[in-house]
């Protein structure tokens, strides 16, 4: 049974995702912010990572990156309530900076449950990838993220 890490300061948005993901028979964790989702995901091994982006104190961003030092291998979604933005307006695009970051998908609230649940199968995937990878001599684990 996949594992899905949630790390999302907004208790409906966790508790709507983990009953949806339960639903299609994913074993599901919670976390309410990124240092609690970090010392998860250093302690649970997860298949996939969904993060939201705009949190108070760690953000997605911090969090993303701190994933990455602890698990390589670890796929992550990225979501957010703000939509990707341009340069022009001045605001940072986090879920853009998200997907640099290697993020298999970046979503915007509300987004469609199937567009989820694909962009979690997604990341199984990615996963699935990474670890095979990781165990060939001489491959760099993070080639497959960076190249889905």
């Amino acid at each position: 049974m996949p594992t899905v890490l949630i790390i999302d300061d907004d208790y409906a948005t966790r508790a709507a995702l983990e009953t949806l993901l339960k639903k299609k028979r994913f074993c599901v964790f919670l976390a309410p912010d990124g240092p609690t989702g970090i010392r998860l995901i250093g302690s649970v091994s997860f298949d996939a990572v969904v993060i939201d982006m705009f949190m108070p104190g760690m953000d997605g961003i911090a969090t993303i990156r701190e994933l990455i030092k602890i698990d390589p291998t670890v796929p992550f979604i990225a979501i957010s309530g703000y939509a990707f933005t341009d340069k022009k307006q001045g605001a940072p695009d986090f879920l853009g900076m998200a997907i640099k970051l290697g993020a298999t998908a970046a979503l915007q609230k509300p987004f469609d449950i199937l567009d989820l649940l694909e962009a979690v199968d997604r990341a199984i995937e990615v996963r699935q990838q990474l670890l095979v990878e990781a165990r060939q001599p001489g491959s760099a684990a993070t080639s497959v993220r960076k190249a889905s």
